[in-house]
């Protein structure tokens, strides 16, 4: 067998490590179970939170007593960019927890720390370029087709979003480093600490409690700006206070080349643009609904939401899969990872089952918690408990498959399956569906659902090939 040599910051995946730190071998299910719901609790709390706070924020603008539709559009419109890019920079930064479990399943953990050093600087580069970009945030929805009203007022929330993008980016990166090694609950307990304040602050600025000044869905926007900077600096000092530094390699000094950052792209290019292609198809059927009017923008807004909130819970079983998958492909044990994999889509299948009955037994209740207009509840109501609740248990099986294809650094073919999932069969169908035959959300929620079946056919096909080829 051919043997090949590594650059400062690489290493094969299917490399035998010296000393492994979690090298599969106790293969049964109990084990597989175990260590996924260990990880994937405090991750999946840990990334509901980030969608919590858009919630919150969605809760407060859409029972304000003054203008709720026309803010909770702006809200709405301002969220989708964020949306997109935010979460392909989650994709890039995601190759940081891919590297970290590879290389501590592969028993090199003082490696990890350039990976995070790397990663911090991804994050604030890519957070300011973000800044730069939402500056000019009524330009951009106007691209986006939004009408004029809507353009002006959703333009100045994102710029105030904008602000806040390079301290959340870098708590991202610490976070993911901190996911890659196995210690997920500092993040979690950081991100607690930061939804109550934002909560409070945010009630604060966009009702006029408290004494400080009612400014609408703008305080809203500005508390969770100021919020994301607190949690950008202390995802810093959990890294920096809370970690063996000599064992994982930690110091803010850039002593590494070029040649790390090109390896943390190259796995994480793919990813970004994976996730990007999901995350901007979902946000097109956004804007779309847009073109139907407030309502439709209201409504399809908060659907969205409310998805994307159910969804946070399947993100922490995906990275749990990622890290699991990593560390057995990082000590050469395909089976392992096959079945690390597989664990973990039946386990978030399960637990989506039980969400999307719970959406269709408390739709009602689920929709009042993110608005109280009647226009808006007519077509939220009936779209959350005959679209959603089948669409939360789809969501959740092809983005464990996802995460464990992660796992294995395998990125071209995914990427190639979300673009045709999403943009060949999601979006062509959401705009014949919902807008050009006027159908709204209910259509675009369907044309959502139709893309996510497929993405989990192909995915989990390929999942399977994959490792069962490596096994052999």
């Amino acid at each position: 067998m051919k043997r090949k040599s590594f650059p400062p910051g690489e290493q094969s995946a299917t490399q035998v490590p010296l000393a492994p730190a979690d090298n599969g071998n106790g293969n049964s299910l109990p084990h597989h179970l175990n260590r996924t719901v260990r990880l994937a609790l405090p991750v999946m709390l840990s990334r509901a939170g980030m969608v919590v706070m858009l919630t919150v924020d969605t809760m407060i603008v859409g029972h304000l007593a003054f203008a709720k539709q026309q803010q909770l559009a702006a809200l709405g419109a301002a969220i989708i960019p964020v949306g997109v890019l935010q979460t392909a920079a989650i994709g890039l930064l995601i190759g940081i927890i891919v590297r970290t479990a590879q290389l501590e399943g592969a028993g090199r953990p003082q490696a990890c720390g350039e990976v995070w050093r790397l990663g911090l600087m991804l994050g604030l580069l890519l957070g300011g370029m973000y800044t730069l970009l939402f500056a000019y945030g009524p330009a951009i929805l106007e691209l986006l087709g939004q009408p004029p009203e809507v353009a002006e007022g959703g333009g100045a929330v994102l710029r105030i979003f904008g602000w806040g993008m390079p301290g959340m980016l870098v708590f991202i990166a610490c976070a993911h480093f901190l996911e890659g090694i196995n210690r997920p609950v500092p993040p979690m307990l950081l991100m607690l600490v930061g939804n109550i304040l934002n909560a409070i602050l945010a009630y604060g600025l966009g009702t006029g409690a408290f004494g400080l000044p009612a400014s609408g869905v703008m305080g809203v926007a500005l508390a969770t700006t100021i919020v994301r900077w607190g949690l950008g600096i202390g995802g810093v000092l959990l890294v920096l206070l809370t970690i063996d530094r000599h064992r994982y390699g930690i110091t803010l000094r850039h002593v590494e080349g070029w040649s790390g950052l090109v390896a943390l792209l190259r796995l994480g290019i793919p990813l970004a643009a994976a996730i990007g292609l999901e995350t901007a198809c979902f946000n097109m059927i956004v804007n779309m609904s847009g073109w139907l009017g407030l309502v439709s923008l209201a409504t399809m807004h908060a659907t969205v939401n409310y998805t994307s909130f159910v969804y946070m819970l399947t993100i922490g079983v995906a990275t749990a899969a990622a890290v699991r998958v990593g560390n057995a492909v990082g000590s050469g044990d395909w089976r392992a990872a096959q079945r690390a994999g597989w664990i973990a889509v039946g386990l978030a299948g399960a637990l989506m089952l039980i969400a999307g009955l719970l959406t269709v037994l408390f739709a009602e209740e689920a929709a009042a918690i993110l608005t109280d207009d009647p226009d808006v509840l007519a077509m939220l109501v009936p779209v959350l408990a005959g679209v959603v609740s089948f669409l939360v248990v789809v969501d959740a099986v092809q983005g464990v498959l996802m995460g464990a294809l992660r796992g294995c650094a395998d990125t071209l073919i995914p990427t190639i399956i979300y673009g045709v999932s999403f943009w060949i069969i999601g979006v062509p169908a959401g705009y014949w569906w919902g807008y050009h035959h006027g159908l709204g959300p209910n259509a675009l929620t369907w044309s959502l659902l139709a893309a996510l079946a497929a993405a989990s056919a192909a995915l989990a096909w390929r999942f399977q090939h994959l490792t069962r080829q490596k096994a052999r």
